[in-house]
């Protein structure tokens, strides 16, 4: 989801409290005034038996005074790329299924928010909450995201046996931990932070979708329980050498673009895997290609570019790649003829 980026409004914020009045004060506290009489009036249109509200970029400043209460049925609760800082007037919505707070001003997630126990999908993305707090009770959730925060620790999701789907990318987590109850996660997302260590991952032998890119990762060590994995992507880390997938037999798509490999390994028996992302590498042999990749029939996309092989030889790679693997459909970005 790429970030996007919020144009301030300085009309929307109330002057501080002892802030010096300027021969248009009054006039200020009019605009003030005005601004509210707009954000009580945001909702009106709506009966109180809707169902589903989306203020996307909205200028709302807060959820106070827009009478939220009266929505008795609400299922659906968008509101994207605002400036809310806090969720507590949601705690009277206890019908809503999905919330959507995706780039607003949150520091953190609200007790108000514990509440809303019929909850299933619930995006806090690209705000700047320092802790995953205050969701325990919220156990029908099945997909939380928490994209681009401050958080530092995974904690305080042992009770959301059902969620499918945990996105925690580009925070600042340092180690993957506390994800032992969450035998339900099918895909779990925590590229760009700070881990050094696959681990904590044995209990999740339903995950099919592992994205642990643009970390720092230099061993691929921890996964032989994720038996039903079918994506796996590492790009930008440290890995020299592709091993411990023996157990990883449903593969269809490994990322490792952007590592330190000198040759491919370890794959050879991944007979259902389609596309192998190896750009940027220090891949610098046509022969260790073929022996490697030559025996997985399904093979279908590769990419080796930005590789020494493909640099060495500019002119000749790509025919060099197809006479040694002739199954495939796409080399790099490009369809095969």
């Amino acid at each position: 989801m790429p970030e996007q980026t919020i144009v301030e409004d300085e009309t929307l914020y109330r002057p501080k409290e002892n802030e010096e009045e300027d021969a248009s004060g009054s006039e200020s506290e009019t605009e003030v005034n005005e601004i509210v009489d707009d954000q009580q009036d945001v909702l009106s249109e709506y009966p109180d038996t809707e169902t589903r509200i989306e203020l996307m970029h909205s200028r709302l400043d807060s959820l106070a005074g827009l009478g939220l209460e009266r929505f008795t049925a609400l299922e659906y609760f968008g509101c994207r790329q605002n400036l809310i800082k806090d969720l507590r007037p949601l705690s009277s919505l206890t019908t809503l299924v999905e919330v959507d707070f995706y780039d607003n001003r949150l520091k953190r997630v609200d007790e108000g928010v514990e509440q809303l126990t019929q909850l299933t999908s619930l995006d806090l993305s690209f705000n700047k909450i320092r802790r995953i707090e205050n969701v325990g009770m919220l156990t029908q959730l099945s997909e939380l995201f928490f994209v681009s925060n401050k958080i530092q620790r995974i904690e305080n999701l042992s009770t959301l046996r059902m969620l499918t789907n945990l996105e925690l990318g580009a925070n600042r987590i340092r180690r993957i931990e506390g994800l032992d109850e969450l035998v339900a996660l099918e895909q779990l997302y925590l590229g760009k932070n700070k881990i050094t260590k696959l681990e904590g991952l044995g209990k999740l032998t339903r995950l099919r979708v592992l994205s642990i890119q643009s970390n720092r990762i230099v061993t691929l060590e921890g996964l032989e329980d994720l038996v039903a994995l079918e994506e796996l992507y590492l790009s930008h880390n440290g890995i020299e050498v592709i091993q411990g997938l023996d157990s990883n037999t449903r593969l269809t798509i490994l990322d490792v673009t952007s590592n330190r490999l000198t040759a491919l390994s370890g794959i050879g028996h991944l007979e259902q895997l389609e596309d192998l992302w190896a750009s940027g590498n220090q891949l610098d042999s046509f022969e260790n290609i073929e022996r490697t990749c030559a025996p997985l029939q399904a093979l279908r996309t590769v990419y080796f570019e930005f590789n020494p092989l493909q640099r060495a030889q500019p002119a000749n790679y790509r025919r060099k790649v197809m006479l040694a693997l002739p199954q495939l459909t796409q080399i790099d970005a490009t369809l095969c003829r």
